[in-house]
């Protein structure tokens, strides 16, 4: 299967996600860029996420999983479907401990349970800027 970015154009982003165990800013930074394009993904994107939990990017996790049920993103090919769905039920099983994995923690479960509209606003909520408010 040919893997597609979010900018509907062939990508591997193997390289990428091997570079994050040495250099995960710039790694990161090109995962960003490729698999979650302005709230478009694609297959890379989906087939990413399995690895992307194992190595810790929770919140790049989660953006795909809320983009995933916007229209206008294709559906998760059917030989993809079980390691991505495994993957998600991996991050329910582990809760994390810092503040950017456990938002994305959030995000996961109430997708996980069908509830996009929590979902979405999870995801787009800055922890920072809501703790400021509250001070």
């Amino acid at each position: 299967m040919e893997l597609k970015s979010g900018y509907r154009v062939p990508y591997e982003p193997w390289s990428a996600i091997e570079r994050l165990k040495k250099d995960k800013g710039s790694a990161l930074d090109e995962l960003w860029e490729n698999l979650y394009h302005q709230g478009d993904v694609d297959t890379a994107s989906y087939a990413s996420v399995p690895l992307l939990v194992e190595n810790g990017c929770l919140d790049l996790v989660s953006a795909i999983e809320v983009a995933r049920n916007r229209e206008g993103n294709p559906d998760i090919p059917y030989e993809l479907q079980e390691k991505y769905f495994s993957a998600l039920k991996s991050v329910i099983e582990n809760v994390p401990k810092d503040l950017e994995s456990l938002k994305a923690y959030y995000v996961i479960h109430a997708s996980l349970h069908n509830q996009m509209e929590l979902a979405r606003v999870l995801d787009f909520i800055s922890i920072e800027e809501v703790l400021n408010e509250i001070e």
